[in-house]
């Protein structure tokens, strides 16, 4: 999948909720209705914002169903409730870097969606859309790739959407000048949320 950083009429946060409203409609196509738009690094948290004011009244979208319901989730906020995190704080001093690295590698993906699965208002329904933000706080834990496979094996259906702060690599997303990887089951949204669009 390509950008199309040089359209500057192109708004990726206008497209990414009217994509979000869409899959809530019902439109799906081959994958399921995950979404992720890059953004600029440095306007995470405004992007933030700007999606928890807009899950309170999504309905001002065009394709947004009558009865939709959409919700906010801070993975920052979520990563702290995990048995890793406790395990990581314990181990403290009694462990290298490296190896609370290595294990927070392995396990904070499948923990980290233990605790997100409890918090989702309707896992069942698709027309409930689930926006997860503050992804960097998980660099260099977990990747969105592992998070949404995680949630894919639960067989989660709510439509869910994530800015993803990093850069575009030949069509791909790189986080924070890690290897690209591609971002199955998710749609990307061509281009990338600068400060332009947050205006």
């Amino acid at each position: 999948m390509t950008s199309d950083l040089s359209n500057k009429s192109a708004d990726p946060l206008a497209e990414f909720k009217k994509r979000l409203s869409r899959f809530a409609s019902g439109s799906r196509g081959i994958r399921n209705p995950f979404v992720i738009v890059p953004v600029q690094p440095r306007y995470e948290l405004r992007v933030a914002d700007s999606l928890l004011e807009w899950v309170e009244d999504p309905h001002d979208s065009e394709d947004f169903p009558e009865t939709g319901t959409a919700q906010v989730l801070r993975l920052d906020e979520l990563f702290v409730e995990t048995p890793v995190f406790d395990l990581a704080i314990d181990l403290g001093s009694h462990s290298t870097p490296e190896t609370i690295t290595d294990t927070m590698q392995d396990r904070l993906a499948e923990e980290l969606v233990d605790v997100l699965y409890s918090q989702i208002t309707a896992p069942e329904e698709q027309h409930h859309v689930v926006v997860l933000t503050h992804l960097g706080s998980l660099y260099p834990f977990t990747r969105a790739s592992e998070l949404l496979d995680e949630l894919d094996r639960r067989n989660v259906q709510s439509t869910i959407g994530i800015p993803f702060p990093g850069d575009i690599v030949g069509g791909k997303l790189n986080f924070f000048g890690e290897e690209s990887r591609n971002y199955y089951p998710a749609h990307q949204i061509e281009g990338r949320i600068e400060e332009e669009h947050l205006q």
